[in-house]
């Protein structure tokens, strides 16, 4: 009887077990597809001034619309917090800075955390960034975006480093963040190799669109290669500009149509020399 009795409470069990991981599949399954998932990449808009911008990032989070509390932000996950050099990231190059799944819907802002150990470097010589304290807080960055569950995001930090690095006159400088943030799927791109290449001779010095005062500087690589990603839809001017120590001369392209999803491949453009 006793025997009897054991059995009996092990198929008790057992099914119990059977019935518990069930409901908790079903649970899982539920709470997974209510959720999105989510990655943050980091890039740069170049800088011509100097050698090396570092930007200490210690964390990343994504704000829940319609709220600005503590309670609405959530954390991602950050893979390597630390000092970045923003000019390493520049013609496309980009650095995946955290990421997580959150509650699908809509969200209105993601937020930088920076650290203390900011810095940038001139004339092969480190100073100091100044960084208020409320930056160290969190800088928030609107993005307005819905998403829905079970697919997978990833949106783009575009650090100006020229327009955030602010030089004062005691020869001190300071970090006043300008960063532009986009889907990486949004809008479309213009690439092209500027000529002639850095490899070869000092000619190009950099490379400028522009679109309703909105104006983006690429520095080309060493091969001339230079890409503007996450363009709005619209007509663009670009320019490729000279450098001033040479005698080669601008050369300028006009009404170049970027649309969703399209890359304007602009092949090699060379600069002519004055005459």
């Amino acid at each position: 009887m006793k025997r009897r009795i054991f059995k009996t409470g092990l198929l008790a069990l057992a099914s119990l077990a059977m019935l518990w991981g069930a409901v908790g599949c079903d649970i899982n399954d539920d709470v997974n597809e209510k959720k999105a998932s989510i990655q943050i990449k980091l890039t740069d808009a170049p800088a011509l001034n100097y050698d090396e911008v570092n930007v200490d990032i210690r964390g990343v989070s994504v704000g829940v619309a319609g709220g600005d509390a503590d309670g609405d932000w959530i954390d991602l996950n950050i893979n390597n917090p630390g000092v970045y050099n923003l000019l390493d990231l520049r013609n496309g190059n980009t650095v995946l800075l955290a990421g997580g799944d959150i509650p699908a819907g809509d969200i209105s802002q993601i937020r930088l955390m920076l650290g203390e150990n900011n810095s940038v470097v001139v004339d092969g010589v480190e100073y100091d960034l100044d960084t208020p304290s409320a930056q160290q807080s969190g800088i928030k960055l609107n993005l307005h975006q819905t998403l829905l569950p079970g697919v997978a995001y990833s949106f783009v930090m575009d650090f100006d480093a020229a327009r955030s690095v602010v030089a004062r006159g005691n020869g001190s400088y300071g970090l006043k963040p300008v960063i532009r943030t986009y889907a990486e799927a949004f809008g479309g791109s213009i690439k092209g190799i500027a000529l002639p290449a850095r490899v070869e001779t000092v000619g190009v010095a950099y490379v400028q669109i522009v679109n309703d005062g909105d104006t983006l500087i690429s520095i080309p690589e060493d091969d001339g290669f230079f890409l503007f990603p996450g363009l709005a839809p619209a007509m663009w001017d670009l320019t490729v500009v000279a450098d001033e120590s040479t005698s080669y001369v601008d050369e300028a392209i006009d009404d170049i149509v970027v649309k969703v999803g399209e890359v304007v491949d602009l092949g090699v453009i060379e600069l002519d020399v004055i005459e």
